[in-house]
């Protein structure tokens, strides 16, 4: 019969001291995993800065106002290390020896970290580490080495140690502090990240820029109090330094590039009052007009009458009671330069428009996009920024479940679509890429080689047996692709469906598709509106004072299958309305709504607005109300040819003209 009498353990100790194969093997794998969820580049960062955040505030609420707290960080490119230094509390002897195991923290979930995992991070996921630390009555330098390359060996040779290490802090400075603790990670190729350098970046200012975004440096809620220094040393032993007080996240608003900015609510506030002085037809005074951002923050009382929530929004809502805050730009070149600016390496963006989560006042992980069905190209001028209390992310920073993501996602659809839209009239006009004196010069040279080139390679074909016969065009079924759109728009220009435009060049090199003349030759009947003959054409008043022949200088023109393929290319700075003259498409799309309006020549009681023979359409900046380009839209343009009277009602249905 078993004896069931022994003296009672607990088997957690039990695994604490356990000395065996199985148990070394168990503590491994736990470690690993903790490792596995840190895979964020700036991972070492959050975890340094946060523990010497946390560790200085909670000295800040016992020591009061006396107390100046201190948080340098020492990025050496040269020697591939960060160091962060704090003048918080300090560890005390037992903390020393326990804070480096897996789960076991001395944090409440008060503070920004508390799981106990990012300490066995940095210790397990690096093989140099050092640790300096002064509290009350105790005191130490101490190194581990190696415990990544231990936690990977499949016959390692004991487990790695802490060890008195004599060389005294790796930051001089902290020598200097009554208390507080100061870590150093050594990088190299085994670890994550493995290079300082693959940022690109070697400025303090550019460095603290980026710990704003990605780091508890950028406080959701700033605190004034707290004093920050970055030293930077580049691979030449270089140094660069600065010191800020304050840490805040960096806010759309703050950005260098912004010069006029205003917040959502107060700048309603002022447009109300000055219409309720001046009534509503009053003409608003450019003070309210043509801002670098506006900017806005919400609490979370204030969401639902926001936008329409759903019940998974307000179980998030009341779960988490998550602030917002929006910035939105005015185009996507706001972020785009405060990038290049930073001196990141290529195509690489701290910045972006999308939604930035955060938790325990810190922003984590990366930037989502935010997906919208309609406006897309706003996905990328609007920046999110939204906090959940009483959350944190996943184990180590692995990412947010799926009920915060998805709310995220949803609400961030919501106020960019239905709110923010009412807003963007307020914002300057983006005609897409700077206009600068280097690309008017490459468009202007553009144009006059291909003069040249049609000046001394013409191609001329005139015979009175060609072109007439069939009466069909050549092209089968409708266009698939760009390439499409160009042949069957050079068939139209062929068979003198329109005649008032001549190609003079594609182009695959240059930014944009090609160049056309504006061509009208005699005789000027071919050239003017007639209901059943030449529905296409202009009125004649229109031309009356026009020598012929006349031809234009060359004018850009795009071919897209889409009108969202432009639309896309405009909002993300690729092309440049201003730049561009007509565009040739098969269908319109969607995407010109809310920034462009599409007025149809279709309609007879438009035909005062066609210039020359054969435009279907003009595209209207709803900012400035200007003329943005001509417009042809080719599935339109021979509906209508085939059938004038069902095509009609469709445009002006479409275009919104009732």
């Amino acid at each position: 019969m078993a004896n069931s009498d022994f003296e009672p353990f607990d088997p957690l100790k039990f695994k604490s001291i356990a000395d065996t194969d199985v148990a070394a093997n168990a503590l491994k794998r736990e470690i690993k995993e903790i490792l596995g969820s840190y895979v964020g580049w700036y991972d070492p960062f959050c975890e340094l800065i946060q523990n010497s955040l946390d560790s200085i505030e909670s000295r800040k609420k016992d020591d009061g106002i006396a107390y100046i707290p201190r948080i340098r960080i020492l990025i050496n490119l040269q020697k591939q290390t960060i160091t962060v230094t704090d003048n918080g509390l300090g560890l005390s002897k037992s903390q020393f020896n326990q804070f480096l195991v897996p789960f076991f923290s001395f944090k409440s979930g008060a503070t920004r970290g508390h799981k106990g995992v990012g300490a066995t991070y940095l210790a397990y996921g690096f093989n140099h580490i050092q640790i300096s630390t002064k509290s009350d009555g105790f005191e130490v330098y101490g190194k581990m080495l190696n415990s990544r390359r231990w936690l990977f060996d499949e016959n390692p040779s004991g487990n790695p140690e802490v060890e008195p290490d004599h060389s005294g802090p790796t930051d001089p400075a902290f020598l200097e502090f009554d208390k507080g603790v100061s870590i150093t990670l050594h990088l190299d190729s085994t670890t994550h990240p493995k290079d300082l350098n693959w940022i690109g970046i070697t400025s303090a200012n550019s460095w603290l820029s980026v710990l704003s975004i990605k780091t508890g440096l950028g406080a959701v809620y700033k605190n004034d109090d707290i004093e920050t220094y970055v030293e930077i040393t580049d691979t030449t032993g270089k140094s660069d330094s600065l010191s800020q007080k304050g840490i805040e996240y960096l806010y759309v608003e703050k950005l260098p590039s912004i010069r006029k900015s205003k917040q959502i609510r107060s700048l309603q506030s002022e447009i109300d009052g000055y219409y309720t002085k001046n009534g509503l037809q009053a003409r608003l005074p450019s003070v309210f007009q043509n801002f670098d951002c506006l900017f806005e923050h919400w609490d979370h009382s204030e969401i639902e009458s926001l936008v329409e929530l759903t019940p998974d929004d307000r179980l998030v809502l009341g779960n988490h009671t998550p602030s917002i805050y929006c910035g939105f730009a005015y185009s996507t070149k706001v972020f785009n330069t405060f990038n290049d600016t930073l001196g990141l390496r290529s195509n690489y963006k701290v910045m972006t428009g999308g939604f930035q989560i955060a938790s325990n006042n810190m922003p984590q992980g990366e930037i989502y996009q935010i997906p919208l069905q309609r406006y897309i190209g706003r996905q990328n001028q609007i920046h999110f920024l939204i906090h959940f209390f009483n959350y944190s992310p996943d184990l180590g920073r692995k990412g947010y479940q799926k009920d915060i993501v998805d709310f995220c996602k949803s609400i961030t659809e919501r106020i960019s679509t239905k709110y923010l839209n009412k807003y963007k009239q307020y914002l300057r006009s983006s005609t897409g890429t700077a206009i600068d004196i280097v690309r008017s010069k490459k468009v202007s040279d553009w144009k006059t080689e291909m003069e040249e080139y049609e000046s001394t390679h013409p191609l001329v074909l005139v015979h009175d047996k060609f072109f007439l016969p069939t009466r069909k065009i050549g092209i089968t079924s409708n266009p698939t692709r760009e390439q499409d759109v160009i042949a069957l728009f050079n068939q139209l220009i062929a068979g003198g469906v329109i005649r008032g435009i001549r190609v003079m060049s594609t182009n695959e090199r240059f930014t944009y598709d090609g160049l056309y003349k504006i061509v009208i030759e005699p005789p000027k009947e071919n050239h003017l509106y007639h209901r059943d003959n030449n529905p296409l054409g202009v009125l004649e008043e229109l031309i009356s004072d026009v020598t012929l022949p006349f031809c234009s200088n060359p004018e850009i023109l795009e071919y897209k299958y889409s009108l969202d393929g432009l639309i896309e290319d405009i909002s993300d700075e690729t092309k440049n309305s201003n730049d561009i003259n007509l565009v040739i498409v098969w269908e319109t799309g969607d995407l010109y709504k809310g920034n462009y309006h599409i007025t149809s020549l279709l309609d007879e009681n438009n035909l005062s607005l066609r210039q020359y023979h054969g435009v279907t359409h003009l595209i209207t900046n709803l900012t400035t109300g200007q003329k943005e380009m001509d417009l042809i839209v080719l599935s339109e343009l021979i509906r209508f040819l085939n059938d004038p009277t069902s095509e009609l009602p469709s445009q002006i249905v479409k275009y919104d003209e009732v």
